[in-house]
C-alpha cells in the first residue's frame, strides 16, 4: 500500500504533532495511524545561502526506482522499495513497498532550477531561490558636489 506524507517547506516539522505520533506508531507497530502500510523514507529540509535542500533517505534504491516531479507548487518524490524475496522473518525492522513524499514549495523557490542527485542511498534535491527573492547588495552612491 502507498504511504504518503506531505510537508510545508519553511514550517517546523515538530509543530505537526499528528505526523510525529504517526511516525512513532509506525516505528513501534509497523503501520501508521492512518492504516497505511509501506516503505517510509525520512527526509530533511534546510536552507543554505540562496538554495533550498531536500534530502531523502532511500538506502539500496537505484535512480530508476525513484521518481521526482514538480506539480502545482509541490515537489513529489515517489518510489518503491521491493523485497528481495518472500521469507518469514524472525525479526524485521526494514520497510518495503511504495512510498510518496510531498513537499509544498514556497513561492520563492524556482522550480526551473531543480537539481537532483543520488549518492550513497541519499536522494538530494536542490532548488534555487527565485532571482528576485535572493539577497541583493545595494551600492551607496556619493552625492555629486555642485561647483
Amino acid at each position: 500500500m502507498l504511504s504518503t506524507r506531505t510537508h510545508k517547506l519553511g514550517f517546523p516539522f515538530s509543530a505537526n504533532l499528528r505526523n510525529e505520533l504517526d511516525d512513532a506508531f509506525s516505528q513501534m507497530f509497523g503501520k501508521s495511524l492512518n492504516g497505511l502500510e509501506g516503505a517510509y523514507s525520512p527526509l530533511s529540509v534546510w536552507e543554505e545561502n540562496s538554495q533550498y535542500h531536500i534530502a531523502l533517505d532511500v538506502p539500496g534504491m537505484k535512480k530508476e526506482e525513484l521518481s521526482l516531479d514538480i506539480q502545482d507548487g509541490y515537489l513529489i518524490l515517489t518510489g518503491e522499495r521491493k523485497t528481495v524475496e518472500e521469507r518469514e522473518f524472525l525479526h524485521n525492522e526494514r520497510r518495503y513497498g511504495k512510498f510518496k513524499r510531498v513537499v509544498q514549495l514556497p513561492d520563492w523557490a524556482d522550480p526551473t532550477s531543480v537539481k537532483a542527485t543520488l549518492d550513497s542511498g541519499v536522494l538530494t534535491v536542490i532548488l534555487d531561490k527565485k532571482l528576485e527573492m535572493q539577497p541583493k547588495k545595494i551600492e551607496i552612491q556619493d552625492v555629486p558636489k555642485s561647483e
